[in-house]
C-alpha cells in the first residue's frame, strides 16, 4: 500500500503544473541557448558544409557513373534423407556465413574469370553487334571488355586483382532471404557479373562439399584397410593360442580347482577354530563343558566344535570328571557329619583321607588330560600346515588358469571389437560415397539478376555529405556550447546570480545622436527600447518599499563592452523624462565617452572638480532634455583611482545632494580597475550591467563578489541587449503598434499615455 501511495504521489507531483511549467521553462531556456549558439556561430555550419560537400561534389563529378543489378537468394530446403545428413553446415549464422562467402575474394576471382571467358568467346560477336546502333552505351562495353580480357591468358593462376564490381549483401529481416546488389561502370556487365557470381557461388559449394566427401571417403577408406589388418593380426593370435592351450581343460580346470579351494578352506577354517578353541578351554573347564551339554541335549552327544575337539580327550575327562564328583561327594558328607561329630572322630578322619585320595586321582587325571591336550593341539597345527600346503598348491594352479582363460577372453573380445568396428567404418564409407552423389543445395536462386540501371551517384552522396556535414557541425556546436559560459537568457542570469534582476534590455540597433541629445531623438528609438527603460525606471523607484530611496547610483559592469555607458544614459533620460532631477556623471575618467552623446566638452569635468581646480557649478552642463545635466569627466591629471579615493569625493556627492533627486555614475568595469570598486561603498547603490551573449559567468560572479567584499549595496542586475526568440519578438510585435505613443498636433485630443504595466502617473508624467 505505501509503494502504490508514493508511485501515485510521485505521478501527480510529475503533472502538477509547477513542475510540468519548471520543465518547460528549463526546455525553453535550453533551446534558446543552442538557438543563441546557432546564430553566433552560424558561420561554422557553412564552413563544415562547404568543406565537406565541396570535395564530395568534386570527386562524384569525376568518378565515372554507375549501374546497380540486383537478385536474390533462398533458403529452399532439401529433402530429408539420411544420406544428406552426412554433410551440415553451421546453422545458428547460416545466413551470415553465406553473405560473407559471397562477399569473399576467391567467388569473386571466380566469376571474374567466368565474366572474361564468357564476354570474350560469345558475347561481343553477338549481342554487341547486333545491338550498336541502338544502345549508345555499347562503346564503353566494348572498352572494358577490352580490359577484361587484357588478363585471360593469365587463366585462373593469375595474381589476384581488384574486382572492378561492388558487391553488396543485405540480410532481409524476418525472412531466409538475401539480397545482392552489384555495382559497376557499365550495365550489361554488371549484370553477368551478378549471375557468375551466383554461379560460382553454387558452384564453390558443390566443390567443397565434393573435396569434403573425398577426404572424408579416403579416410573412411584407410580407417577401414588399418581394422582389416589388425583383424587378421588379432584372429592369427587367437589360433596361436587356442594351438597351444586346451580352452576346454582349462574351463574345466579352473572350475574343479575353485571347488576343491573352497573345500580345503572349509576344512583348514574348521581346524583353525577347533585349535583356537583347545587353546582357551582348561581341564577344569571341562566339567562345565560337560555339564552343559548333559543339560542341553538331555546326555546326547554334540555335534559342535566343543565336542569334535574333545572327542579324543574322552578318557582322562572322565577320570578327572568322576575324581571331581567323589570329592565333592565326600565333601558333603564330611560336611554333614561335622555337625555332630569332632573332627578327630575317626569317620571324620576316614572321610578327610578318602578326600584326599580322590584329589590325588584328579590331580593324576588333570595332568593326563594337559598332555593328552598338547598332544591333540599339534597334531591340529600339523594338519592345518599340510592343508595350506595344498591350498597354495592349487591356488597356483588356479591362477594360471584363469591368467589364461582371461586371456582368450580378452582375445576373442578384441576380435569382436575390431570386426564391429569394421563393420560401422565400412556402412560409413557406403553411405559418404551414396550421399556424395544425393547431395542436394538448400540455397537457390529467387530473382536472377535484373537489368542494371544507373544509380543516381551524386545526388546520394550529396544527401550523405549533406547529413555527415550536419552531424558534424552538431558537434562543433555542441562542443562551442559545453565551454561557453555566457548568459543567453534571462531565467540563467537570475538562475546562476544571487542578485536581483530589475529589467532587461532588448538587443536592437540604435540610431547615434548628430547633434546634440534631445526629446526627438530618444523618440525616435524603437518601442520596446524605451520601454525597458521605462521598466528599469520603476523598479528604482518602487524598490525602496516606502523607504529612502537610492539617490546615487554606480552603473558599473564585469569587463568593457557590456553597454554601461548606453544604460547610464537612456536611464538618465528615462528618469528626467519622468520629472526626476537627474545629473548624468562620467566616472570614467580613463576613457571619458558621455559628453559625445551631448556634443559637449570633456573638461573641466568631475578630475577637475577633484583637484579642486573648478567648482560643480563651473563643471555641470546642462543638457538639451528638461531636468538633465551632465557632469563630464574631464582631464585626470594624476590616477583616477586615486582621485575617487581623495575625501573630496564626498564634499561633492554632500554638496550635489539637495539639488538632485538622481545622480547616476558611470564608472569603469569592476574587472578592468579599481575605480568602481572604491566608488560603490561610497553611494547609495550599484546597478550591475550584464550583457547578453557576451559577459562570462565566471566574470560576473567574480565582480559581485568584489561588491559584497567592499560592502557595497547592490540594487539589482540589468540584462543588456538581450536577444528573444522568435515566439517572444512575435507575441511582443502584435502589442508594439496597438500601445505606440505618437505626438498630437496642438489643438488635439490628449496623447496616449505609455507606459509600463509596472508604471504608473508618478513613472512616466512627461508622456
Amino acid at each position: 500500500m505505501d509503494n502504490n501511495h508514493q508511485l501515485v504521489t510521485s505521478a501527480v507531483d510529475l503533472f502538477a503544473p509547477s513542475n510540468r511549467f519548471a520543465s518547460s521553462s528549463r526546455l525553453y531556456g535550453r533551446l534558446h541557448r543552442w538557438q543563441l549558439l546557432l546564430r553566433r556561430f552560424w558561420w561554422v555550419a557553412g564552413l563544415v558544409l562547404i568543406l565537406v560537400l565541396a570535395p564530395v561534389y568534386l570527386y562524384t563529378a569525376e568518378s565515372p557513373p554507375a549501374y546497380q543489378s540486383q537478385a536474390r537468394l533462398w533458403l529452399t530446403g532439401r529433402l530429408n534423407l539420411s544420406e544428406s545428413r552426412l554433410y551440415t553446415e553451421e546453422l545458428m549464422d547460416y545466413l551470415a556465413t553465406q553473405s560473407e562467402l559471397l562477399r569473399s575474394s576467391t567467388v569473386q576471382q571466380r566469376a571474374l574469370a567466368e565474366l572474361r571467358a564468357r564476354f570474350t568467346n560469345d558475347f561481343p560477336a553477338t549481342l554487341l553487334a547486333s545491338r550498336q546502333s541502338k544502345f549508345p552505351w555499347v562503346e564503353r562495353t566494348k572498352t572494358f571488355l577490352k580490359s577484361l580480357s587484357g588478363s585471360v591468358a593469365g587463366g585462373t593462376n593469375a595474381p589476384t586483382e581488384a574486382v572492378p564490381f561492388t558487391l553488396k549483401v543485405t540480410e532481409s529481416s524476418k525472412s531466409s532471404m538475401l539480397e545482392l546488389r552489384a555495382t559497376g561502370t557499365e550495365p550489361v556487365s554488371t549484370r553477368a557479373f551478378l549471375n557468375c557470381l551466383m554461379a560460382e557461388y553454387f558452384a564453390f559449394k558443390k566443390e567443397n562439399r565434393e573435396k569434403t566427401s573425398d577426404r572424408a571417403l579416403a579416410s573412411v577408406t584407410g580407417e577401414v584397410n588399418q581394422l582389416v589388418e589388425q583383424l587378421k593380426a588379432q584372429q592369427e593370435k587367437l589360433h596361436a593360442f587356442q594351438s597351444s592351450n586346451n580352452v576346454v581343460f582349462l574351463q574345466e580346470q579352473g572350475t574343479s580347482a575353485g571347488s576343491y579351494l573352497a573345500r580345503l578352506n572349509r576344512q583348514i577354517s574348521t581346524l583353525r577354530t577347533q585349535l583356537q578353541l583347545l587353546e582357551r578351554l582348561d581341564p577344569e573347564q571341562w566339567i562345565d563343558v560337560e555339564s552343559r551339554r548333559a543339560a542341553g541335549n538331555g546326555g546326547e552327544p554334540s555335534d559342535g566344535l566343543a565336542a569334535d575337539s574333545l572327542a579324543g580327550l574322552a578318557g582322562p575327562r572322565a577320570a578327572l570328571f568322576n575324581a571331581s564328583q567323589q570329592t565333592q561327594l565326600l565333601k558333603a558328607r564330611r560336611d554333614a557329619l561335622a555337625r555332630f561329630l569332632r573332627p578327630l572322630h575317626p569317620k571324620i578322619i576316614k572321610l578327610s583321607e578318602e578326600i584326599a585320595t580322590q584329589e590325588k586321582l584328579a590331580g593324576i587325571s588333570r595332568e593326563e588330560a594337559r598332555r593328552q591336550l598338547t598332544n591333540r593341539r599339534q597334531a591340529l597345527q600339523l594338519e592345518i600346515r599340510n592343508l595350506e600346503a595344498a591350498f597354495q598348491e592349487w591356488d597356483l594352479k588356479a591362477i594360471d588358469s584363469s591368467r589364461k582363460m582371461a586371456e582368450y577372453d580378452n582375445m576373442r573380445l578384441e576380435l569382436q571389437r575390431l570386426q564391429t568396428a569394421h563393420d560401422r567404418m565400412f556402412g560409413v564409407g557406403q553411405t559418404v560415397d551414396v550421399g556424395k552423389r544425393v547431395d542436394q543445395e538448400n540455397v537457390g536462386v529467387l530473382e536472377p539478376a535484373s537489368v542494371a540501371k544507373p544509380i543516381p551517384r551524386m545526388l546520394w552522396n550529396m544527401l550523405i555529405a549533406a547529413a555527415a556535414a550536419f552531424a558534424l557541425s552538431f558537434v562543433s556546436l555542441f562542443c562551442l556550447g559545453l565551454f561557453d559560459d555566457r548568459f543567453a537568457s534571462l531565467d540563467e542570469l537570475s538562475g546562476y546570480l544571487s542578485a536581483e534582476v530589475l529589467g532587461q534590455i532588448p538587443a536592437i540597433s540604435l540610431k547615434h545622436p548628430k547633434g546634440k541629445m534631445g526629446i526627438q531623438f530618444l523618440e525616435r528609438q524603437r518601442f520596446e527600447f524605451l520601454e525597458s527603460f521605462r521598466c528599469i525606471r520603476s523598479s528604482l523607484l518602487y524598490m525602496s518599499n516606502g523607504a529612502t530611496r537610492p539617490k546615487t547610483i554606480l552603473i558599473t559592469s564585469s569587463a568593457p563592452r557590456e553597454g554601461k555607458s548606453t544604460v547610464a544614459l537612456y536611464l538618465s533620460a528615462t528618469m528626467a523624462m519622468g520629472g526626476s532631477r537627474v545629473l548624468l556623471i562620467d566616472g570614467d575618467m580613463r576613457r571619458p565617452s558621455l559628453h559625445k552623446f551631448f556634443a559637449a566638452r570633456s573638461g573641466p569635468g568631475l578630475a577637475e572638480i577633484l583637484s579642486r581646480e573648478v567648482s560643480p557649478a563651473g563643471a555641470i552642463i546642462p543638457s538639451s532634455i528638461e531636468n538633465l545635466s551632465l557632469l563630464p569627466a574631464g582631464w585626470a591629471k594624476r590616477n583616477p583611482g586615486e582621485l575617487v579615493l581623495s575625501p573630496e569625493w564626498t564634499r561633492i556627492m554632500g554638496e550635489l545632494y539637495p539639488r538632485f533627486d538622481y545622480m547616476l555614475i558611470d564608472s569603469p568595469p569592476l574587472l578592468a580597475t579599481d575605480d568602481a570598486a572604491s566608488i560603490a561603498p561610497r553611494v547609495d547603490g550599484v546597478l550591475m550591467i550584464v550583457r547578453g551573449s557576451f559577459t562570462s559567468a565566471r566574470m560576473a560572479r567574480r565582480a559581485l563578489d568584489l561588491l559584497r567584499q567592499r560592502q557595497a549595496h547592490v540594487l539589482g542586475l540589468v540584462f543588456n541587449r538581450a536577444l528573444s526568440s522568435a515566439s517572444e519578438y512575435g507575441h511582443y510585435q502584435q502589442y508594439r503598434e496597438a500601445y505606440r505613443w505618437h505626438p498630437q498636433p496642438r489643438g488635439s485630443a490628449p496623447a496616449l499615455v505609455c507606459a509600463s504595466t509596472s508604471s504608473s502617473t508618478r513613472d512616466n508624467p512627461a508622456t
